[in-house]
């Protein structure tokens, strides 16, 4: 018995709401055009009655609904990504472990590589997108081939070193006391047109040791090849040396990042493929805000960084926690003097034929763009 009335006024309720809503648009249009043209009559019903104020609640109700809508989807798009498991690539691992690659609808196919020419060659055949960590000397080498920008474009830096952040240093077997001792020694290296090469060529030329030989490994195995008596000396990054050096593998030597021959200067550089950059440019500007969230986030908590880097790279806590963190540039801008500063002496150690001009080596077009929409 009690269906009919409650389906009548269900009914009838929504008839009404459907005409007073009706009835209250007309009038608050009329309301505003009246109030434009200055009828009085109108103007009076807009403040005085119950209708005026309806109506324009109303309004302000629909000109609100497109700012309540739902934003429009991240587009997906998957990136082959390059890196080398360093303390460089901890914005990438941070990217992905805090969720800014997820909410700039960033996902990745990974691939580790021995070295940045390794990263390089990679993309000139087409089979990387992206390197996340790529040093300035294998980039300048590149550009000297002329890979670097027709094929290979660096978007942004990624962290710089100095005296206070030094990054690299050489791990010797406990025979060796001085740079002397590795006259007609072997000294380990990632690679030989790598930034590691260049920094341990110039501090033996400075050191007056002209006959050591390069031999090309892991980072990974570097100290256990020292240790083993396999080589005297080895060119080791973060975090692998604290790990070394917490192991007994070897004993620091010094510094040559953040130490002679390179004190200052920018390390590492972002680089995608060229066609790539070309045809998915919101793709490579999701790629940088993602990476400059991370960085700011790696600022602002630098321990839970340190346990990130120990959980991607299969370190101890012991060595996260001790490890030593580069200088991240926040805004990811390049340095062109300290990318011109460098030059000279991989001219003089063979590396390169002549200088490169620094406006060739980057695009910083989509950069600026991101960091634009901060402003």
């Amino acid at each position: 018995m009690l269906a009919p009335p409650i389906s009548w006024l269900i009914s009838t309720c929504a008839s009404f709401s459907r005409t007073a809503s009706s009835t209250a648009i007309l009038v608050g249009y009329a309301v505003l055009v009246g109030w434009t043209l200055g009828v009085a009559t109108l103007k009076r019903i807009f403040i005085t009655t119950s209708l005026g104020s309806m109506a324009m609640a109303v309004l302000i109700a629909l000109v609100s609904l497109p700012a309540c809508s739902h934003p429009t989807p991240t587009q997906q798009v998957t990136l082959r990504i390059g890196f080398l498991r360093l303390q460089g690539d901890l914005p990438y691992f941070v990217m992905q472990e805090q969720g800014f690659a997820k909410q700039h609808g960033l996902q990745f196919v990974e691939t580790v590589y021995r070295s940045g020419p390794a990263i390089i060659e990679a993309m000139a055949a087409g089979a990387v997108d992206v390197g996340s960590d790529v040093g300035t000397v294998p980039i300048l080498v590149a550009a000297e081939r002329g890979l670097v920008p027709s094929t290979v474009v660096p978007v942004s830096a990624i962290y710089f070193s100095d005296p206070e952040h030094p990054l690299s240093a050489l791990l010797v077997a406990p025979a060796v006391n001085s740079w002397q001792d590795l006259k007609g020694q072997q000294v380990a290296v990632n690679g030989k047109n790598t930034l590691s090469a260049a920094a341990i060529k110039g501090r033996l030329k400075q050191e007056g040791v002209h006959d050591a030989t390069l031999v090309e490994m892991s980072f990974a195995d570097m100290g256990l090849a020292v240790a083993g008596g396999n080589v005297a000396a080895a060119v080791m990054w973060e975090p692998w040396l604290t790990q070394s050096l917490l192991r007994g593998d070897g004993k620091l030597l010094g510094w040559i990042i953040g130490g002679p021959p390179f004190e200052s200067m920018e390390v590492t550089m972002i680089i995608f493929r060229v066609d790539f950059y070309r045809n998915n440019p919101q793709a490579v500007k999701a790629f940088l805000r993602a990476k400059l969230q991370a960085v700011a986030w790696i600022n602002q908590h630098s321990d839970k960084a340190r346990a990130l880097l120990a959980k991607r790279v299969d370190l101890t806590q012991e060595v996260a926690q001790k490890v030593r963190l580069p200088r991240w540039s926040a805004d990811a801008r390049h340095d062109p003097a300290l990318l011109e500063s460098m030059q000279p002496l991989l001219v003089e150690i063979g590396l390169l034929k002549a200088p490169i001009p620094v406006n060739q080596l980057y695009d910083e077009t989509l950069l600026k763009e991101v960091l634009a929409e901060k402003r």
